[in-house]
């Protein structure tokens, strides 16, 4: 019985995942036909989608950060974020709430999803999942209020005001929040070795100073390996967060500024629509620091914790 249990489970998983795979698939091609009707920014004009319009569309603003964006993020969050803002009247009704305001809500969640990941319940551990997805609807939602009362369609980071550093420092301690309680999980329930090689004796355990589990297995998955383990993605998630938000600027400082000229002004429309720039900015859509998270977020929902940790090993 239980062995049929785990089996629809994991088909379950596997359809789910399947369906999503699907879904991302057939908005990227949507995106890249979108990409292909840009107009080109002409001397003393703007683009055709910076103006505003009533419809919900998850190209609404399109940009080139809209086309590095993670999956998740462009194709679910953000336009659940838009529709809430667009049915609610959020930006213009509830003025008194500001944008910093949405971003420390975003914080408090991640703090409880970082005590949530802690157990060793898998529902806790999925809630905590919500909780975390929580914070990242909380982060779109903060962009779209303070773009909106600029009277902005464009999807563009606001480098030049204060809330853009802070809804960076938000996002910095929520991920570290996260990635904290993720490490205590994996101290408190350590990866069991026989989940991907052979399980080492009692008396190499003891040498190298291994340990047992709360669940009583044996691992030779020390504190500090661990914290080395988790810091080290860590870097990797800052690192890349850094960089992505880095060559956003420089992107569209590049292909988004208005030229002086119509022949400069087509060039830079072509290079936009180029093969080549689609995929390079694929690139930053699947190593960016939030898909990263996105991957470690997938696999707590599988009850595979441990899988991502030997990832992040060999990483």
């Amino acid at each position: 019985m239980s062995v049929n249990h785990t089996v629809l489970k994991q088909s379950l998983a596997l359809m789910m995942i399947s369906g999503l795979f699907i879904y991302f698939l057939w908005m990227d091609i949507a995106l890249y036909h979108n990409v292909q009707h840009i107009a080109p920014v002409l001397p003393n004009s703007k683009r055709s989608h910076d103006k505003s319009s009533s419809l919900i569309s998850p190209f609404t603003g399109l940009s080139v950060k809209m086309m590095m964006m993670d999956p998740i993020n462009n194709y679910i969050l953000t336009p659940i974020a838009q529709l809430f803002n667009y049915a609610t009247s959020f930006s213009e009704k509830c003025y008194v709430i500001t944008p910093n305001m949405i971003s420390f809500t975003g914080l408090v969640f991640a703090g409880f999803a970082a005590r949530c990941v802690v157990s060793d319940n898998i529902i806790r551990q999925r809630i905590a999942v919500l909780l975390f997805q929580g914070r990242t609807w909380c982060d779109a939602l903060d962009g779209i209020v303070a773009r909106a009362r600029m009277g902005m369609v464009k999807h563009a980071s606001l480098r030049s005001t204060p809330g853009y550093v802070i809804d960076g420092l938000a996002d910095t301690l929520g991920f570290t929040a996260f990635l904290v309680g993720c490490y205590y999980y994996l101290r408190r329930w350590p990866p069991n070795e026989s989940h991907y090689r052979v399980l080492s004796s009692k008396e190499h355990l003891e040498k190298n100073g291994g340990h047992a589990g709360e669940n009583g297995s044996q691992t030779n998955w020390t504190a500090r390996r661990l914290f080395y383990v988790v810091f080290c993605f860590g870097m990797q998630i800052a690192v890349s967060a850094f960089f992505w938000d880095r060559y956003i600027h420089s992107y569209s400082e590049l292909l988004e500024t208005p030229q002086s000229t119509v022949g400069t002004a087509m060039a830079q429309n072509e290079q936009l629509k180029s093969a080549f720039t689609w995929m390079i900015m694929w690139f930053w859509r699947v190593c960016n620091a939030h898909c990263l998270i996105q991957f470690l977020l997938i696999a707590i929902v599988m009850g595979n914790m441990w899988m991502m940790s030997s990832l992040m090993q060999t990483s």
